[in-house]
């Protein structure tokens, strides 16, 4: 009897747990203000682990990250903040700051940036 309510309690406690999004996947396009050409070799930098470069199209990916939480009665989806750095040797650091406040229970969060424009020093 002890053995099947202990199965039944480790069962109902990973039913509990659910994935959330800690970093959405991302992709998006930078280019040199006056020209419009694409950068290459643009760092992308969210944090250690969440960092890339642009390619020779002046593109860039960051692959989404998921976290693991415990679901309580009535909670809300958690909130998605980061803050993303773009910068290229003799350009200016561009910063851009997303929010959203419900994003992290959505398991199919994308973010787009069409175009980011990087400015000369």
């Amino acid at each position: 009897m002890s053995k099947t309510i202990f199965i039944s309690a480790v069962i109902i406690m990973l039913a509990s747990c659910t994935g959330r999004v800690k970093i959405p996947d991302i992709v998006g396009n930078v280019y040199e203000e006056k020209t419009l050409k694409p950068i290459e070799n643009a760092d992308i930098y969210i944090d250690e682990e969440n960092k890339t470069k642009t390619d020779a199209n002046g593109r860039f990916h960051i692959e989404k990250k998921m976290y693991s939480e415990k679901i309580s009665v009535g909670g809300e989806a958690p909130p998605v903040i980061y803050k993303m750095t773009v910068s290229k040797k003799e350009y200016k650091d561009t910063t851009i700051h997303y929010k959203n406040l419900f994003g992290g229970g959505s398991k199919n969060l994308s973010v787009k940036y069409d175009t980011i424009i990087l400015k000369r020093k």
